[in-house]
């Protein structure tokens, strides 16, 4: 497949994701007085993120060098630990009272196209192969069975499948990261392959750091947090509070 049409399809997954989260803000502040200022917020955060990883990216300041860690490592860190604070925080209860359990686990069906694409740039030659579900990456798996533990839990709420699922998906996604990490040219690179994975340093690859990854892991985190509540409602969730901020 041409490269444009790999970037193109990249470029329309993460604005499908960034759709899909600002419906769930949306959905989640439902009612509530400071529905539309909670939307903007969330849509200027994200765009404004995106813009700025793209700028730095463009700009080579991401090019990974021999000498220094890998510069998209910061990137991945900050979105992490932000990503931590909303889902722990009030944000993130508010997401948990308001989505139901099938909608947090199916909404990692978006790992698969992410695959393909991963597996894609491998095809091409301009991503290593390693990081593909043809080699050590097995991150698809979360994806594909998103769907199928999603109409599970539908059909009958299971705690200890929704945690079990969660913390699978969890630990696939960590697999990924330190595999990529360890291929990173650096001091910290243990792993070397050709091509490297230098690509999720440039534009637009540098969303893949910058914002798909925390956004699964995110997703993880919240439905943990859900299934996690003694009270927690696994497919009909609470319904927020109109006094709540």
């Amino acid at each position: 497949m041409p490269q444009i049409v790999v970037d193109l399809f990249f470029v329309t997954l993460v604005l499908a994701c960034v759709t899909l989260v600002l419906r769930a803000v949306n959905d989640a502040w439902r009612g509530h007085t400071s529905r539309g200022r909670a939307f903007a917020i969330a849509a200027l955060t994200i765009f404004a993120w995106l813009g700025i990883t793209t700028g730095i990216a463009l700009s080579g300041m991401l090019t990974p060098s021999p000498d220094r860690i890998p510069p998209n490592l910061p990137v991945l860190a900050f979105t992490m630990i932000a990503m931590l604070v909303l889902t722990l925080g009030p944000v993130g209860r508010r997401m948990v009272d308001s989505l139901s359990a099938p909608k947090l686990i199916g909404f990692q069906v978006f790992r698969v196209p992410v695959e393909l694409v991963l597996f894609m740039l491998a095809v091409n030659g301009v991503g290593p192969e390693l990081l593909s579900f043809e080699g050590r990456n097995f991150d698809i798996i979360t994806g594909l069975t998103a769907p199928l533990v999603a109409w599970l839990v539908w059909k009958r709420p299971n705690k200890a499948l929704v945690i079990g699922w969660n913390v699978l998906g969890l630990a696939l996604l960590a697999n990924v990261l330190a595999h990529a990490v360890l291929s990173m040219p650096g001091p910290m690179q243990k792993i070397f392959v050709q091509p490297g994975p230098e690509i999720v340093a440039g534009f637009p690859y540098i969303w893949l750091p910058a914002y798909l990854v925390p956004l699964a892991a995110a997703g993880h985190v919240l439905s943990l947090r859900q299934a996690l509540k003694p009270s927690a409602a696994l497919v009909t969730p609470a319904k927020p509070e109109v006094a709540a901020t």
